[in-house]
């Protein structure tokens, strides 16, 4: 029997999850295809949540917006659900350098990033642990997703409403017309693909110029870390509970695959090191790409020439932060003919793909 559904959704990992939710919450009707084992981005991401671009102590693109947007978003996740995966968490950030500290507390009372950054500096901050000779300050508002968690409790959730089919999406059962799709027995007005840095295999999206970037993480162990901070000195640890900390990420833009390697893991290690003065045990090793685009915004729109096919993709490594809020506007330009925003629309590379 042919299933009816508003749209269906390639991809469940941060982006294709948002935007699913994202639509049920709209009343939509909603099918979601995914293989898990296809792409480990969104399962080994950190899912953190910063609002400050460390580098020039700038506020990280539209974080006023997108954090306010996630926060009631992510909370309203869990209240549906029933389950416990955001957590608001002070990002600490250790300083390297006596005019990062002037350079802090100028940005923190002159300036509008003021408003996530701490007005003094701490000097003993877990001494006994933490390498920080020159103390360190707090950004406010800092939060972390639970992904692998938010992940896995949603893909039960469409498992029970019946709204996800558990396999490798096969291009050549898609059947494209003027005004719905159909995918097997399965019929939709629209097909939307949120499938990472696997979209450039898509053969309708592989012309959007992607910019990927592997990054691996460490699991491990450290005693006397506080657990409700999230530390930052050249790497993030991420505390996940029972002394046990993510710690990343590294960059590769040349070998996209989800493989750990050796150099990954020394390179953490060798960074870690530098920031904690004790021993650490390593419990596991991820990778995974993280789907960027050229031009580091996302992407949201429809194809050219199929407009019943979209796409929504180019999270990056801020997903988490820029999902709910672009989501919530993909849908509202798909149903209600809202315009999307310039810098994410995918026009702006259709015009210069002309």
């Amino acid at each position: 029997m042919n299933k009816q559904y508003n749209y269906i959704i390639v991809g469940q990992g941060i982006a294709g999850t948002v935007l699913a939710f994202s639509m049920i919450k709209k009343g939509l009707q909603v099918l979601v295809i995914d293989d898990t084992n296809l792409s480990q981005c969104s399962k080994v991401a950190a899912g953190n949540f910063n609002p400050i671009v460390f580098k020039r102590l700038v506020k990280s693109w539209m974080a006023d917006e997108l954090i306010e947007y996630s926060d009631s978003f992510y909370k309203e996740a869990e209240e549906i659900l029933n389950q416990h995966f955001y957590l608001k968490k002070e990002i600490v950030r250790i300083f390297g350098e006596e005019q990062e500290k002037a350079f802090w507390l100028k940005k923190a009372f002159d300036t509008d990033e003021g408003k996530y950054l701490s007005k003094t500096i701490a000097t003993d901050f877990f001494t006994d642990v933490v390498n920080n000779p020159l103390g360190c300050a707090f950004v406010n508002n800092g939060c972390n997703l639970y992904v692998e968690k938010f992940l896995k409790v949603f893909r039960n959730y469409f498992i029970q409403h019946n709204q996800l089919l558990d396999e490798v999406f096969d291009y050549s059962q898609l059947v494209i017309n003027e005004n719905s799709v159909s995918y097997k027995k399965n019929t939709a007005t629209k097909i939307i693909f949120c499938e990472g840095y696997k979209v450039a295999e898509n053969p309708y999206f592989k012309w959007l110029p992607l910019k990927p970037a592997k990054g691996e993480t460490l699991t491990v162990r450290i005693k006397n870390l506080p657990t409700d901070k999230i530390i930052n000195k050249g790497v993030y640890i991420l505390p996940i509970g029972d002394d046990l900390f993510i710690v990343g990420a590294t960059y590769d833009w040349v070998n996209l695959n989800d493989n750990i390697t050796e150099n990954g893991r020394i390179e953490i290690s060798e960074k870690l090191s530098k920031v904690i003065n004790v021993p650490f045990e390593i419990i596991s090793q991820q990778a995974g790409v993280r789907p960027s685009m050229i031009d580091r915004r996302p992407v949201a729109g429809l194809h050219p020439q199929h407009k019943t096919m979209g796409v929504f993709n180019g999270m990056g490594t801020k997903g988490v932060m820029l999902a709910p809020y672009f989501a919530k506007e993909f849908v509202d330009f798909l149903e209600d003919n809202i315009e999307l925003n310039n810098e994410v629309d995918i026009t702006r590379f259709i015009v210069e793909k002309k």
